[in-house]
């Protein structure tokens, strides 16, 4: 048999582990994310076995709709956060506020069953208020951190628990006539249920680790405005892609984008138009790219692409739409004033048995964008790289050295 106030005290200690865990981590960086309402879902539960644990001495009255009613504000807790996490909005108000209030009236009105008839009742009302969090976890939540697959898991066991606890008692009335009664099936059924939202609270407070440290690793790999790649990203891509080209035996087109008088951009129309004039011709660019290319933010208003297996027809056709896309663009600015930009580029083909380096590359593509730019501007030069020349060849624009960003479009 267990012992059943043993098995009571294991768990308020256990929710209250997991509440003091909860309120450690949102003062961490965690703090602006989805464990609020959680941990709030934690105290709650805790408050509501504190309360069922108290009917020794309370009116049974108010410890049972006070104790399974906080149960069912917090599993419904539980429930909001975890849509917050994986959808970015709540549940529906008339579940989030009408299923704790129908849960309570509920509650009441089984007051007055047998205990085994009442405890059938409750089973199956807070295994239908999991519902909610387990669809959204199986659905989106499956594709979004690994983490949220445990507390989908464990949600799903607790539900199968507390049915479980439901068909006991409908077949051994005798194992509940009263809530402290030592009993094999009641104790086991009660412990694994309550054990499982536990570990579903440990499972969401990793899934809220591992979304932070998604964040942190795009910080550190793109650009916060544009959302392409930022230089070091992109540069280490273009060598890995040259490597890749040698051992294939394919070419790799390499593209240097600079956007003309970007400079009057900002001063006519503000910094602010200068944003969204970056962020639409980003917008425009990526809607021309395959899955393979990479758009990295080279500096300012510099962008380079990187093209796998691409020769040199491939490569020209594709910029000279990207050039006359961007001329074609009409960029309102929020004050709804419309203004245009122009795009000038480089186009080098890396051709596998050149062995050209990364620095090399990139000193043939400035040389292009440097005739694109003398030609007039909003035009695209192919440099020829069967030659390469060094560094400090005077074709480079005047002062500035390979892989540095240029500042007077």
């Amino acid at each position: 048999m267990i012992h059943i106030p043993t098995l009571m005290l294991a768990l308020l200690s256990g929710f209250a582990m997991l509440g003091v865990q909860l309120w450690i981590a949102r003062r961490s960086r965690l703090r602006y994310l989805d464990l609020g309402v959680w941990t709030w879902g934690s105290w709650l539960l805790l408050f509501g076995f504190c309360l069922l644990a108290s009917r020794i001495f309370l009116p049974l009255w108010f410890s049972a709709v006070g104790g399974n009613g906080l149960i069912a504000v917090g599993i419904v807790m539980y429930c909001e956060g975890i849509h917050r996490h994986v959808t970015g909005r709540g549940l529906p108000r008339w579940w989030l506020w009408g299923a704790p209030a129908v849960a309570c009236l509920l509650i009441a009105w089984m007051l007055a069953w047998p205990l085994y008839l009442r405890t059938i009742g409750i089973s199956l009302l807070f295994a239908t208020l999991l519902l909610p969090g387990i669809g959204v976890l199986l659905g989106p939540g499956w594709r979004a951190e690994y983490s949220l697959r445990s507390v989908a898991l464990t949600l799903i066991l607790a539900t199968g628990s507390l049915l479980l606890r439901a068909v006991h008692a409908a077949r051994h009335p005798e194992d509940y006539q009263h809530l402290l009664q030592s009993s094999l099936g009641q104790g086991l059924t009660f412990l694994f249920s309550f054990i499982c939202l536990i570990g579903a609270g440990f499972g969401f407070v990793l899934a809220n680790f591992e979304r932070v440290a998604r964040r942190m690793e795009d910080m550190a790999s793109t650009d916060a405005l544009t959302g392409c790649l930022n230089r070091a990203t992109a540069d280490a891509l273009l060598r890995h892609e040259l490597e890749r080209g040698r051992r294939e035996n394919t070419p790799v087109g390499f593209v240097l984008l600079d956007l003309d008088h970007f400079k009057v951009v900002n001063d006519t129309h503000g910094h602010s138009a200068g944003d969204t004039a970056l962020q639409c011709f980003v917008a425009e660019v990526r809607r021309r790219l395959r899955a393979s290319d990479v758009m990295g933010r080279w500096g300012g208003e510099e962008f380079v692409l990187v093209l796998p297996s691409t020769d040199q027809a491939g490569a020209s056709r594709l910029v000279e739409q990207i050039r006359e896309g961007v001329q074609a663009l009409q960029i309102r600015h929020a004050c709804g004033e419309v203004f245009r930009i122009t795009v000038s580029a480089g186009v080098v083909i890396a051709q596998p048995h050149e062995h050209l380096s990364a620095e090399q590359l990139f000193t043939l593509v400035d040389q292009a964008l440097y005739q694109a730019k003398g030609a007039g501007r909003n035009r695209v030069h192919v440099q020829d790289s069967a030659a390469p020349a060094p560094a400090s060849s005077t074709g480079a624009h005047p002062g500035r050295p390979p892989f540095a960003p240029d500042a007077s479009a």
